[in-house]
């Protein structure tokens, strides 16, 4: 077997696994359900990273423009910005809470989870708080390669939800297919390891 038939093999099976981690997913969970203009209860924004400086990162700029963006289209009028301290003291929910105020959401339709420090977390405690607010249904705001992990963990606590996707920051563009691969991965994981997850 030559060199190219030996490179030729590979590729055919790092293929075959990459169709499997993406297409997995939708096999066990069926089409991801956008908003598409659905009224519900509130809107749940999904955190991201904040610096040190305490200053929102474009990806999550942009998370909290497509809530805003669902807000005043009156898609919801409540809005749970879901997000903990992770790697530093800033606490996330907290970093868009006064973003949203900056933008003229009044702060009696914005309710912050302040415990959570990763995706489980974020959907975990949204429902404990959908519960205690009499809130049904929700629309789950993040990045387009965040949405199919968040809905699969909705599903699992049996969230009724829609997502909505929000733009990409031009400069991480280039790394989009590397992303989505990363977070896929972690699905798969959850998959194969849901008793960890689930108590």
């Amino acid at each position: 077997m030559n060199a190219l038939n030996i490179v030729f093999g590979l590729s055919f099976v790092i293929a075959i696994v990459i169709a499997f981690i993406l297409l997995l997913p939708r096999i066990l969970y069926g089409k991801i359900k956008y908003n598409d203009g659905r009224k519900c209860d509130c809107i749940i924004i999904l955190s991201y990273h904040v610096p040190v400086d305490g200053k929102p990162s474009p990806i999550l700029i942009e998370r909290i423009n497509k809530g805003i963006e669902l807000y005043r289209l009156n898609i919801a009028q409540k809005i749970i910005c879901a997000g903990g301290a992770v790697r530093n003291a800033n606490i996330e929910s907290e970093v868009m809470f006064k973003e949203l105020l900056k933008n003229g959401i009044p702060k009696e339709n914005i309710i912050c989870e302040k415990e959570s420090k990763g995706t489980w977390g974020n959907i975990k405690h949204s429902k404990e708080i959908m519960k205690n607010n009499g809130f049904k249904t929700a629309v789950i705001v993040s990045s387009p390669w965040h949405l199919r992990r968040a809905s699969i963990y909705a599903t699992e606590m049996g969230i009724k939800h829609t997502v909505e996707k929000s733009d990409i920051p031009k400069g991480i563009r280039i790394f989009f297919w590397i992303v989505y691969l990363y977070i896929y991965y972690g699905i798969i994981k959850y998959l194969l390891n849901k008793e960890k997850y689930i108590k």
